[in-house]
């Protein structure tokens, strides 16, 4: 499938007109990044760093220098989306987790006359898994490549149907997170109407089948993660005023799984967020949420996700900006099909992160951005707690 649409693409390109407009945009960058994490492996207490580290220093840091260039050329009434870029990331004290990555997006942009319009692209993307329930120094490079398609067509000047099928494959370089890799199809369809006063209101259903190659093992039993999700639901959009805007998903979902229905779940999802620029500079943005999510656990396939994040931003000035994040999110592994006997009660995580940082253009074309992170997880599971403080410096220039 991703062949066929990169073919889309390149043809495309060579049916439209050679004069590109003036505007067209191919922006080459460099960045570096340096990271300190006071608890990389997410480790609960010295003893536990003592059996997985051979010492109780939990701290790193490492370095990422990237070079990539975004593209956005116009053709006609036709855009072209790039974004391409590599980088190498290197460890201060744990040399084996040291990785080469790369981050990669083509995407068509299609407009046919006034009726029909959408995008078909194809993204590729390598990094270092999150080492949250791995707690030790493994490397695991995630790669993650994904097709997909979007259509809008206007019925008339209120009503809009749209449509979307969307491939991604992931895979794990490790050999015990190779469970993880999966393959996920996912076909999306929607109706929806635009009132006089411009809010959206859509109806969408969304079919995901997805596809776990290796079975994982669950007590001695071998299962098929395997599953097929249905999510039907309403998508509005409403400003009700000019300095307000609502945005909101909620849908019934239902994922069943052919090998252990014991996994299966049905339940009402969801995320409702909302954006209020207090001043010309200053903006706060609330969202709540209720989901379903993959997670990296010995028993579990998927998590219950119910969060709340709640941000505030302020521009001081052109060149200066800050940016606080507080998020909260529990985490119930409900996925868990029940081989293994246990009085224990299911797994439970409540995660709490604050954030803390600012962007800064030194240059025109060069911008500073400093990060600051405390987490806290609690757990019911032993040795799953854990508590870390983190700071982040990227450096970025264009050209």
């Amino acid at each position: 499938m991703r062949g066929k649409l990169a073919l889309l693409v390149v043809v495309a390109v060579a049916a439209a007109p050679a004069r590109a407009d003036s505007g067209d945009t191919f922006t080459p960058y460099v960045r570096g990044l340096y990271n300190y994490d006071s608890n990389l492996f997410r480790l609960q207490n010295d003893q536990a760093a003592m059996t997985q580290l051979g010492t109780t220093n939990t701290a790193e840091s490492y370095h990422t220098l990237g070079a990539g260039m975004n593209m956005n050329w116009r053709l006609s009434r036709q855009a072209i989306k790039g974004h391409i870029e590599f980088n190498r990331t290197r460890y201060d004290t744990y040399n084996v987790l040291d990785y080469d990555g790369r981050d990669a997006l083509l995407q068509w942009d299609w407009l046919v006359g006034s009726v029909a319009s959408g995008d078909v692209g194809v993204t590729n993307t390598s990094a270092q898994g999150s080492f949250a329930n791995i707690n030790q120094p493994v490397s695991n490079l995630v790669t993650v490549k994904s097709g997909y398609f979007h259509g809008d067509v206007k019925l008339d000047s209120r009503w809009k149907l749209k449509t979307g099928v969307i491939k991604s494959e992931s895979t794990n370089s490790a050999a015990s997170r190779q469970i993880l890799n999966s393959t996920v199809d996912t076909t999306t369809a929607g109706l929806q109407y635009r009132t006089s006063k411009g809010t959206l209101v859509e109806w969408a259903s969304e079919l995901s089948d997805g596809k776990y190659p290796n079975r994982q093992i669950v007590g001695t039993a071998p299962v098929d993660n395997g599953y097929r999700q249905w999510d039907h639901g309403v998508i509005t959009t409403w400003a009700p005023s000019g300095k307000t805007k609502i945005l909101g998903r909620l849908n019934y979902t239902k994922r069943s799984y052919a090998d252990v229905p014991q996994r299966d779940f049905s339940g009402f999802t969801g995320r409702l967020a909302g954006d209020w620029s207090v001043t010309d500079k200053t903006l706060l943005e609330l969202a709540l949420y209720r989901n379903i999510g993959v997670v990296e656990d010995n028993t579990a396939s998927y998590s219950l996700n119910q969060g709340v994040d709640l941000s505030a931003n302020w521009r001081a000035t052109s060149k200066l900006a800050f940016r606080t994040k507080l998020s909260y999110i529990n985490i119930d592994y409900t996925g868990d099909p029940g081989f293994v006997l246990t009085a224990a009660p299911a797994r439970q995580d409540k995660l709490t992160t604050l954030q803390a940082g600012l962007n800064y253009a030194v240059l025109r074309n060069t911008k500073l951005g400093l990060i600051l992170e405390h987490g806290v997880r609690n757990s019911n599971q032993a040795l799953a707690s854990y508590r870390y403080n983190s700071a982040m410096i990227n450096l970025r220039s264009e050209f």
